[in-house]
């Protein structure tokens, strides 16, 4: 993800279209494959698994603690090169990608070794999703300025897109080493860590960005989720709750919350956590889906078939615990 924004305040809980990583089994912002039956459930739809990543990827919802990736030229004695680059940051700042891309073109051209004119460049190409022209900025940028952060930051992000692994990781390990603030690519290695199901890895570096990042609810949620995975529920529990104190109202908070809460056996603290969830979403079809199965287990019959019927009309139609909810219905209508 090649953003400028690493550089600003990332939107609030944003969701990363994540389905992408090494050996990823679902991805955020989408539905995962519901698990199979839990134990004591053989032959029923069970509730999400305890350690699955559903819908749990967030993007930082805090500010970037570091300073400005691009140093804007100033004074009167300008290079062209760098009066173009003023006109490409002035660009950005516009939201004007292509306008963007041509000024930081044309600054690399007056001068071939100017760093910083690539590393605009290749912020304004990914943002018009030109990854592979990206790429080539970046890279130079990180040839010609090795010792600079934010350029293996912002090449790392491109080289997730692209789905290069372990260049990524390399280049998102050097950014968190050059750049003692910098915890949004620690978290960013964090979900290629967990998609890549080395979840012990994955926790550590959600635990340093948080080190960097304290106030980042994100980061909480995804170091949860990451510890549901490690069966470690009670930890899980701590981080989810930690998320929900910086953010109260997100929905996916509170639905993962009920999940670390059903790893731990305490489905009554669930079905509240899931019942949050769809007060504060009441689109999220993976709350109704969990809720109404605890609510099952519970024999609250009718408020088991309410939740599992809205499930069947929020969720996708290729969904593969739809037949299973079908199932337990007809059961429960009985």
């Amino acid at each position: 993800m090649n953003r400028f924004a690493r550089t600003t305040s990332l939107a609030a809980l944003a969701l990363l279209a994540l389905r992408c990583g090494p050996s990823a089994t679902g991805g955020s912002g989408t539905q995962e494959p519901l698990a199979d039956p839990a134990a004591g459930d053989a032959g029923t739809a069970a509730p999400a698994d305890a350690g699955a990543a559903a819908v749990t990827d967030v993007a930082a919802a805090s500010p970037a603690h570091r300073v400005e990736p691009i140093a804007r030229p100033s004074g009167p004695d300008l290079t062209e090169a760098q009066q173009a680059l003023v006109r490409g940051l002035n660009f950005m700042g516009a939201s004007r990608w292509g306008e963007a891309a041509a000024a930081f073109e044309q600054a690399t051209t007056l001068d071939p070794n100017y760093a910083d004119a690539f590393l605009g460049l290749g912020q304004a190409r990914g943002k018009l999703g030109d990854l592979v022209g990206a790429r080539t900025a970046l890279e130079r940028a990180v040839e010609l300025r090795p010792e600079y952060g934010p350029n293996h930051a912002e090449l790392g992000e491109v080289l997730f897109d692209l789905e290069e692994w372990d260049a990524a990781e390399r280049a998102l390990r050097d950014a968190a080493r050059l750049d003692s603030t910098d915890g949004l690519s620690l978290g960013r290695l964090g979900v290629l860590y967990r998609r890549s199901n080395r979840f012990d890895e994955a926790v550590a570096a959600y635990r340093q960005a948080i080190e960097r990042l304290p106030d980042d609810p994100g980061l909480y949620n995804n170091l949860g989720v990451a510890l549901r995975k490690l069966r470690r529920y009670d930890e899980a529990v701590e981080a989810h709750q930690h998320a929900l104190t910086l953010e109260p109202e997100n929905a996916l908070f509170h639905f993962n919350l009920g999940v670390a809460f059903r790893g731990q056996g305490q489905e009554q603290l669930a079905i509240a956590e899931y019942r949050s969830a769809v007060r504060q979403d009441p689109t999220l079809a993976d709350a109704y889906h969990d809720l109404g199965l605890l609510l099952a287990n519970q024999g609250e019959d009718d408020a088991a078939i309410e939740a599992l019927e809205l499930y069947l009309e929020l969720a996708p139609p290729d969904d593969g615990g739809l037949d299973e909810v079908r199932q337990r219905l007809s059961e429960l209508r009985d």
